[in-house]
């Protein structure tokens, strides 16, 4: 979220979308931040999308933001600025040890046998949905810096990419500036 405010403020953000935007959080916080900016904020649980929905009325939002319903970057009626997204990216095995006390829904954490299922169909996507010189911040899991860094290494060769860890100093977000 502060990588996007931070983007969104160095650079021309006319259009953002957030890609599995569960319960809205982060494009309500985008909203509420950047007045200016159009909002797209997509999911493929209907149910998500109505949370997201009362949380939009809820904090004065409801015009800014177009909930859409679809699968990743499908759904985008046109190219946007910047693409952000926390996807699933908990390996199946892992699944287990995430344990009831986590309140997500398993749609919203398994990301496959190694965890990168989502994510590749994602950056598979990128090319016609993001506008040239556009960003994508893909948060990602431990220990998949190594593979998500090659992998779009292979589909935008030209791409700037950078990883930023988090507080505790884990690789968490990945940034790429899309230079077509």
């Amino acid at each position: 979220m502060e990588k996007a405010l931070k983007l969104a403020q160095s650079r021309t953000m006319s259009t953002i979308a957030e890609i599995g935007t569960g319960s809205g959080a982060i494009a309500i916080s985008l909203a509420l931040n950047l007045p200016q900016a159009k909002i797209y904020a997509t999911d493929i649980s209907a149910s998500a999308l109505k949370v997201a929905l009362f949380n939009c009325q809820k904090h004065g939002v409801v015009d800014r933001i177009c909930l859409l319903q679809g699968n990743l970057l499908q759904p985008l009626p046109e190219p946007v600025d910047l693409i952000l997204t926390n996807l699933p990216y908990v390996r199946e095995l892992e699944l287990s040890l995430v344990g009831s006390a986590n309140f997500e829904p398993l749609l919203a954490l398994n990301g496959g046998p190694d965890g990168l299922e989502k994510i590749r169909q994602l950056c598979s996507q990128i090319s016609d949905k993001l506008r040239p010189r556009g960003c994508l911040l893909l948060e990602i899991g431990q220990g998949q810096r190594r593979a998500v860094v090659a992998f779009l290494r292979s589909l935008f060769p030209y791409a700037e990419i950078e990883v930023t860890p988090d507080l505790s100093g884990i690789d968490r977000v990945v940034s790429l500036t899309y230079n077509t």
